[in-house]
């Protein structure tokens, strides 16, 4: 019974940046807020993900490092939280590379008007921004992969699936084993699914334990992860286990929203995000009734 089942560990209370290993760093967005990549290089550094409200504490950390400006942006998504300071970058020299759906949905987020709407009241203010902060799609764009050799490094970004957004990718470093998830994962911190497809969601993450023999796991959101592949196993039976209470609800509620008040997930009470429970039972349950 998901009453009894053992509660899960809290995350650590992580908040800056953290060494993955040799010339290969994360900055930490602490309490589960997102998680940014810096690749050292031969040449320039590489970014993964970026947001401008955080641009200060991101570059002030970034500076222990090098002070070369950033020579390529790689974005995981479309969303806000990983893509807003493109632009800044791009205007310093860096080139940009995405899926071409993040670029749409970026476009797509643009012509509706919520580009910068959308993130008010979710964490640091955004209103001073409304109207002036304009997209910086990716530069370089590409369907299923593309390959990236700069700097002595070799990075490739592989398109998943629909599952968090239309556009999830992954940044894979092969010769170092080092996989940054995008928002595919968390750690320990529940996930966001207003764009996303469950049912795509589960698989997507069999497949990532099969293509990719990572070392070191850097998530979307959350603390760095150990070291090895445990992460997905964590978020695979997170949304097995939702997965399968909300089934039992809709057995008993026939609409999404009357049987997602029924779905608990008490063991990850301790986890970053919790208040996303009914959030994420409501677009569970209209995945599954979409399946039917």
């Amino acid at each position: 019974m998901a009453s009894h089942a053992k509660i899960m560990p809290a995350p650590a209370k992580t908040r800056g940046f953290v060494k993955v290993t040799d010339g290969i760093h994360v900055f930490i967005g602490g309490g589960g807020t997102t998680d940014f990549g810096l690749v050292l290089t031969d040449d320039k550094p590489v970014i993964i993900d970026n947001d401008i409200r955080v641009r200060e504490d991101f570059l002030k950390g970034m500076r222990r490092f090098t002070r070369k400006d950033a020579g390529l942006v790689l974005n995981t998504h479309h969303n806000f939280d990983h893509t807003s300071d493109n632009g800044y970058y791009t205007k310093r020299g860096a080139v940009s590379f995405g899926v071409e759906l993040a670029k749409q949905e970026m476009r797509r987020e643009w012509d509706a008007g919520i580009w910068v709407k959308q993130m008010a009241g979710r964490g640091p203010r955004v209103d001073h921004l409304i109207g002036k902060l304009d997209i910086s799609p990716p530069m370089v764009t590409f369907e299923d992969q593309i390959d990236i050799h700069y700097g002595g490094r070799h990075f490739q970004m592989i398109y998943i699936d629909h599952c968090h957004t239309k556009g999830d990718t992954v940044v894979w470093m092969p010769k170092e084993k080092v996989l940054f998830s995008g928002d595919l994962l968390t750690y320990r911190t529940h996930p966001v699914n207003r764009l996303g497809n469950f049912m795509n969601w589960i698989p997507a993450l069999d497949l990532l334990k099969r293509k990719f023999p990572a070392k070191h796991i850097v998530p979307g959101h959350g603390p760095l992860p150990p070291r090895g592949t445990k992460i997905i196993d964590e978020n695979k039976t997170f949304l097995a286990r939702l997965k399968t209470r909300t089934a039992a609800a809709l057995r008993k509620e026939r609409s999404p929203a009357s049987a997602a008040k029924l779905v608990q997930m008490p063991e990850y009470t301790r986890w970053f995000r919790a208040q996303n429970v009914p959030n994420n039972a409501l677009k569970m349950a209209k995945d599954l009734k979409k399946k039917r």
